[in-house]
């Protein structure tokens, strides 16, 4: 961890985002990626209650990690994987959209998680 805890949750998100990219998609698979966004959860958390984020990181964005949490958590309780391509395109569509101006996910991407700096740059046509 380093001790920033808004870099910490987005490097939770961009680890379930990679998971899903790089994995074969099993019922497991579900419960690993229920520990990576309740940990996004309650980093972020953490990090909003200390501070105004820098990167402008808000309330909505707990939100949107929670909502990923709340489907896995649906489909390991029916055992389903159906969530799982929806949670895999919106990770990749909110770091595109976040990380130009957002300084923790960019030097994520910059740094850790290049694969996804690579796969957003084939989406886009870049």
């Amino acid at each position: 961890m380093s001790g920033n805890k808004g870099l910490d949750a987005h490097n939770h998100g961009l680890s379930a985002w990679e998971m899903l990219h790089h994995e074969h998609w099993d019922l497991s698979l579900l419960e690993e990626l229920r520990k990576r966004l309740k940990a996004a959860v309650e980093h972020l958390t953490e990090h909003l209650a200390e501070v105004e984020c820098p990167c402008g990181d808000k309330q909505r964005d707990i939100e949107y990690y929670r909502g990923l949490l709340e489907d896995v958590e649906w489909g390991i309780r029916n055992r389903n994987l159906s969530p799982v391509p929806v949670i895999e395109e919106s990770l990749r569509e909110y770091m595109a959209r976040k990380h130009p101006r957002h300084r923790c996910i960019k030097r994520l991407l910059l740094t850790r998680h290049q694969w996804g700096m690579e796969l957003m740059g084939q989406t886009c046509g870049e």
